[in-house]
C-alpha cells in the first residue's frame, strides 16, 4: 500500500495558531503592520486566496492595494468592519459557512464576490464602491439584508436568494437583476434614480420594488427608481411603488394584469397638442407610433409589436378595474384601442400592396368603425367629442329643414325648435307639414342624435365612475 505524506501544517511564530500569512496568522500578521495617524493598521495587499480559515475578522485597516480571497474557505464567521482598500476586493468561488456581516467597507475599484456559496445570514451595510458590486452567480441560503449601499453598478445576475431579501440601495447607478432568483421574494428600496431591469427574474414571493421614504415624503420624483424591462418575469406578485415607469417595456412580461402599481404619476403621458388628447401612456406606444412627436429623449430600444402594446394595455386596464381605479382605466382602454386602430390602418395597406383584396375589405370595415367611434366620442371615453358633435349635427339638420324642410316658408329660430325636439327620445316632433327631403333629415336625425347623446352619457359614466 503507497502512503501519502501529509505535510505539516506551519504555527505562527508568535502563538500556536496556524501560520496564514508568511509565518504568522492573520491577527498577528495585521498586528505587525504599521499604522497610520488615526490608529488604524496599514497593509499594501492581503492575499488570503486558497486558504482554509476558521473566524476571521478584519476592523480599523486600511489595505492600499487588493483584498483576495478567492477560492477561500471560511469555516467560521466573517466579520468586516471600518476597512478600506484602495483596489479591489475579490471573493470569487469563496465558501462562507458561517455567517457574514460587512459594514463600513470602502472598496475603490471593484467588490467582487461571485459564484460565492453563503450558507448561513448575510448582512453587507454602509459599503461604498467606486465601480461594480457583484454577487453573480453566487447562492445565498440565510436570510440577506443590503443596505445604504452605494456603487456604479450592482450586479446580482444569476443570483439565488432562498429565503426572502431587503435591499436598500443608497446611491446605485444601476443595477442588473438578470435571472435573479428571489426563491421567497424581495423588497428592493431605491433612494436614488436606480435603473432596473427585470430579465427573466423568478419573484417566488410577494416582492416590492419602492422609492425611499425620505424620497416620498420630500416629493424628489427625480429620485424614483426607473424601471427598464421586464421580459420574461412574472409580475403576479410584484408591487411598484413611487417607481419611474415612463421608460419601461412590458412587452413579454407574464401576468401583468396581476401587478400593483401605488402611484398614479408613474406613468408617461402623451404628447400636449390640440390633435392629441391627454392622457396616461406606456412607453412602448411611443416607440411604436415612431413619430418625431411620440419620440422618447435618448431611448435606441426596439418598438415591440401593435398586437403586443395593445394586450399590454388590456392587462393593466383588467388591473386597475379591479382596484376600482377607474380614471387610469379609461386612459388604459383608449390606448388599447388607439393601437388596435393605427395596427388595423396598418394591415390595411399591407393587404393592399398584396392585393388581398378580401381581408383588405374586412379590415376597412373594422377600422372604419373604429375611426368614428374614436371622432365622434373617444372611444366613449371623450364625453365633449359626443356633445359636440351632437350639437353639430342639430344645427346642420336645422338649417337644412329651414331651407328644404317645410312645406310653408319656417324661419331658423322655429326649425331649431323643432330639430330640438325630434333629436329628443323623450319629446315628440309636433305635427308639421314636411317635405320628403325633410322626412328624410328628420329621420337621419331621430337615428343619430339619441346614439351621440348616448355616447355622450356614458363617457360621462366612464369618468366618474369609481
Amino acid at each position: 500500500m503507497a502512503w501519502t505524506r501529509v505535510a505539516p501544517v506551519a504555527n505562527c511564530a508568535q502563538c500556536s495558531n496556524e501560520a496564514v500569512v508568511d509565518d504568522r496568522c492573520l491577527a498577528h500578521h495585521i498586528e505587525n503592520c504599521p499604522t497610520d495617524e488615526r490608529g488604524r493598521h496599514v497593509l499594501a495587499d492581503l492575499d488570503l486566496s486558497g486558504r482554509r480559515l476558521d473566524d476571521v475578522q478584519l476592523a480599523d485597516l486600511t489595505i492600499t492595494g487588493d483584498l483576495r480571497c478567492a477560492g477561500t474557505t471560511f469555516r467560521g464567521s466573517l466579520r468586516i468592519r471600518n476597512v478600506d482598500v484602495g483596489g479591489a476586493a475579490i471573493f470569487d468561488s469563496a465558501g462562507m459557512q458561517g455567517y457574514v456581516a460587512v459594514a463600513a467597507l470602502t472598496v475603490g475599484e471593484l467588490l467582487r464576490m461571485r459564484d460565492v456559496a453563503f450558507e448561513r445570514d448575510v448582512s453587507i451595510t454602509d459599503v461604498t464602491c467606486g465601480g461594480t458590486v457583484s454577487l453573480a452567480r453566487s447562492t445565498l441560503a440565510g436570510s440577506v439584508e443590503i443596505a445604504d449601499l452605494r456603487a456604479a453598478h450592482l450586479d446580482l445576475r444569476r443570483t439565488t436568494f432562498q429565503h426572502r431579501a431587503l435591499i436598500q440601495l443608497a446611491d446605485v447607478a444601476r443595477a442588473d437583476l438578470h435571472r435573479a432568483g428571489f426563491h421567497r421574494g424581495v423588497r428592493l428600496t431605491c433612494a436614488g434614480p436606480t435603473r432596473l431591469d427585470l430579465l427573466e427574474v423568478d419573484l417566488g414571493g410577494p416582492s416590492a420594488i419602492a422609492a425611499a421614504a425620505s424620497t416620498v415624503e420630500a416629493w424628489r420624483m427625480q429620485d424614483r427608481p426607473v424601471l427598464g424591462r421586464t421580459l420574461g418575469t412574472d409580475l403576479s406578485q410584484l408591487r411598484l411603488s413611487y417607481v419611474d415607469l415612463s421608460e419601461c417595456s412590458f412587452s413579454g412580461a407574464h401576468h401583468l394584469d396581476k401587478l400593483t402599481v401605488d402611484d398614479w404619476h408613474s406613468w408617461r403621458t402623451s404628447p400636449r397638442g390640440l390633435s392629441v388628447t391627454h392622457r396616461v401612456t406606456l412607453a412602448d406606444e411611443h416607440r411604436v407610433r415612431g413619430h418625431a412627436r411620440w419620440a422618447l429623449p435618448g431611448d435606441a430600444r426596439e418598438a415591440p409589436s401593435f398586437d403586443s402594446v395593445q394586450n399590454d394595455y388590456h392587462s393593466l386596464r383588467s388591473m386597475m378595474q379591479d382596484r376600482k381605479d377607474q380614471r387610469a382605466a379609461s386612459d388604459f382602454y383608449y390606448g388599447e384601442m388607439e393601437m388596435r386602430r393605427i395596427g388595423l390602418r396598418r394591415s390595411l395597406r399591407t393587404d393592399l400592396r398584396a392585393r388581398d383584396w378580401r381581408a383588405a375589405f374586412s379590415t376597412f370595415g373594422e377600422w372604419l368603425l373604429l375611426c368614428l367611434y374614436w371622432l365622434l366620442s373617444g372611444y366613449g371615453q371623450r364625453a365633449w367629442r359626443a356633445f359636440a358633435t351632437l350639437g353639430l349635427v342639430v344645427a346642420g339638420a336645422s338649417a337644412a329643414l329651414a331651407r328644404w324642410g317645410f312645406q310653408t316658408p319656417t324661419g331658423y329660430g322655429d326649425s331649431l325648435r323643432y330639430t330640438l325636439r325630434a333629436a329628443s327620445t323623450l319629446l315628440r316632433g309636433s305635427d308639421v307639414a314636411l317635405t320628403p327631403t325633410g322626412d328624410w333629415i328628420e329621420l337621419v336625425l331621430r337615428l343619430i342624435a339619441p346614439l351621440l347623446l348616448a355616447l355622450g352619457l356614458l363617457a360621462i359614466r366612464e369618468r366618474v365612475r369609481r
